[in-house]
Order: C-alpha cells, then sequence, then structure tokens
C-alpha cells in the first residue's frame, strides 16, 4: 500500500490523529483474527499445553525447580449451585496470595487453564492425587497444591488443602481452615499461610501483610468473581468478562477482578484500570504507549509526559510558540 500525505496545522489535530491511526491499525489488525482482538497469550498457552502432552515422555520431573507450584481449581462437595463456583475464585485467589510470598515459583494461570483443558480436567475436583502427578508433570510444577470446599453445619464452609509432590507421587497431610461463607476469605488467607509454612517459606513481615489483604469484602462480587474464573477456566470468555464487570459493578474496588478483565482476550479493560494506568504509562497497551511516543516525538515543545501534559495555552493560535509551518505526515498502513 502507497503511503499518502496528511497535512495538519494543529497540534490537538496532529495527535488526534495520530492516535486515530494507529487505533485503525490496531482494528484492521483485530478484524483479521475474528474482531475479537489477538488472544495470543491464550493461543501460546494452549500451544504450550499441547506440546506438552506431545512431549510428555520426554519430560524430566526431577528438572523442575524446587519451588514450583500450581494451585488447581478445588473440589467441591455441595449441591449449592450458588456457592460452588467458588471452587474456582478461592483456587485462583490463593494462587495470588502464594505468588506474594516471592519465593514461589507458581505456574501461569492460563497454562494451566489451557492443560486441564486439553486432558478434559477442568471441571472442580477432577484434579486429585491419582491425576495430580500428570498434570503436575505437564505444567512443570513440581507440588500441586489440591483443594477441596466443603459446608459444614451452622453456616460454615471449610477448605481444606493438601501438597501433591509430583515427582514422588506424596500427598502431604492437609492443612484446613473454616469461616461463614460472608466471611470466607478470612479462611482462605488462613489456608494461604498454613500452606507457605508447610511449603518452608519464611515470610517478611511486607509480604505477610500483602497476603492478608483481602481484594473484596463484598460476598456477592466474590461470587461473580469466582463465576468469571470457572468461565475463563472453560474458555466461555464472553461470559467470564460480563462476570469480571459485574464483580466490579458490585465493588468497585475489586482491582484484582479489573486486572483479571483486562486479560480475558476480546474484553477492553474498564474505564477505571485505564484511568489509573493512562497517566503513568504503566501497563498501557502497546498501542497506547506507540501513540504517546509519536506524539512527543513529533513536537516535544507542546507535549511532555514528564510536565503531565499539554501546557497551559498550548495548541491554540494565540500561543507565541505555536509553529506556523504545516506539519505533513507519512503513513503507510498495512494488514497482515
Amino acid at each position: 500500500m502507497m503511503p499518502f500525505p496528511i497535512r495538519l496545522t494543529r497540534y490537538a489535530t496532529l495527535r488526534s490523529w495520530l492516535i486515530a491511526c494507529i487505533g485503525i491499525g490496531a482494528a484492521c489488525h483485530a478484524s483479521s483474527t475474528g474482531g475479537r482482538g489477538a488472544p495470543q497469550p491464550v493461543t501460546e498457552a494452549e500451544a504450550a499445553a499441547r506440546q506438552a502432552i506431545a512431549n510428555e515422555r520426554s519430560i524430566a520431573v526431577a528438572s523442575f525447580p524446587e519451588r514450583s507450584v500450581g494451585v488447581t481449581p478445588f473440589s467441591v462437595s455441595t449441591s449449592d449451585t450458588l456457592i460452588a463456583p467458588l471452587a474456582y475464585g478461592l483456587a485462583d485467589i490463593l494462587t495470588t496470595d502464594l505468588q506474594q510470598s516471592g519465593q514461589l515459583q507458581l505456574v501461569d494461570r492460563l497454562r494451566l487453564d489451557a492443560l486441564l483443558r486439553e486432558v478434559q480436567l477442568v471441571e472442580a475436583g477432577r484434579v486429585d492425587p491419582a491425576t495430580a502427578p500428570r498434570v503436575g508433570k505437564l505444567v512443570g510444577a513440581r507440588r500441586l497444591v489440591l483443594g477441596a470446599l466443603s459446608q459444614r453445619p451452622g453456616g460454615q464452609l471449610a477448605i481444606d488443602a493438601r501438597i501433591a509432590d509430583v515427582a514422588t507421587g506424596d500427598v502431604r497431610a492437609g492443612v484446613s481452615a473454616a469461616a461463614p461463607v460472608a466471611d470466607i476469605l478470612t479462611a482462605e488467607k488462613e489456608l494461604a499461610l498454613r500452606l507457605l509454612g508447610q511449603l518452608g517459606v519464611n515470610l517478611t513481615p511486607a509480604a505477610r501483610a500483602r497476603i492478608e489483604q483481602r481484594p473484596t469484602r463484598n460476598i456477592a462480587a466474590l461470587l461473580a468473581y469466582s463465576r468469571a474464573v470457572r468461565f475463563e477456566v472453560t474458555g466461555d470468555y464472553p461470559r467470564a468478562a460480563n462476570e469480571y464487570r459485574n464483580a466490579l459493578r458490585l465493588d468497585p474496588s475489586f482491582s484484582l477482578a479489573g486486572q483479571r478483565l483486562s486479560q480475558v482476550p476480546g474484553a477492553a479493560p474498564p474505564p477505571s484500570l485505564r484511568a489509573a494506568t493512562g497517566a503513568s504509562g504503566q501497563g498501557m497497551t502497546s498501542v497506547e504507549r506507540a501513540s504517546a511516543v509519536a506524539v512527543d516525538r513529533v513536537n516535544p515543545v507542546f507535549f511532555s509526559p514528564l510536565a503531565g501534559g499539554p501546557r497551559a495555552g498550548a495548541g491554540s493560535v494565540a500561543d507565541p510558540t505555536f509553529p506556523s509551518q504545516t506539519v505533513v505526515v507519512l503513513v503507510t498502513i498495512t494488514t497482515p
């Protein structure tokens, strides 16, 4: 495709046009992948899962890092369809908490989800001491945390967890914690700390404080989040995105739900997350970052992120420093 010139004489027009052009390029790429965007991390995880299964016989478990750990969806012994999704949500939050120690190598959740789909073990409770060695071997985890969620009299929910050694097949004695349904994250935090003790992790005060911090205190938001995790594990991304949005609607401060939503293929991050990351540039997409860099290089006088944005009065013909010359930009857009 031949490059085409665009003539611009105002900074604001130039900046808007650059962002629009880069956005058009992204949209073209999205349309070539079915309009949902490119779920590259998911497709890479699925390819890795298939490759691991194909090369299963040659995988050496002894080569896995001693502190590599995976957390699978919990089994659930309740028929309560409202509570059952917690088997997925609590396992996901537990993964995040174990990672906060800074001393364990947690299996990427997308990779684990893809593997569970490939070996048809996505349902809660399908990974048990019998299947754990194979699952751990295929995802590269030396140990797997196998959890169980059950109801107790008096409205209590109990979480039990055991640690399976993928190399030996041994399963350590379990740890457990219980709490009322509305306070189930208290039990999850206790469980996380006990598991870390069994794994030989000595926590710093800062790491312990991070783990003890609750992502939400709204049980309805937690249940929506748990449903979203379940849909994401099964590969139903539109419904996962909807449930993450429900969690954020119920608790706008539920930042973990916002992070998960931003990672769902085809789902845009919530406005609050974009606003929080856009100003500093942290968490910006490659398209957003490219547009910002392009604008800065075209006219660094008028716009400086370090200065917090356009200078007062910039972009106006009344500004004595406003450039009088016409800027010609050549852009070539190609589609894959």
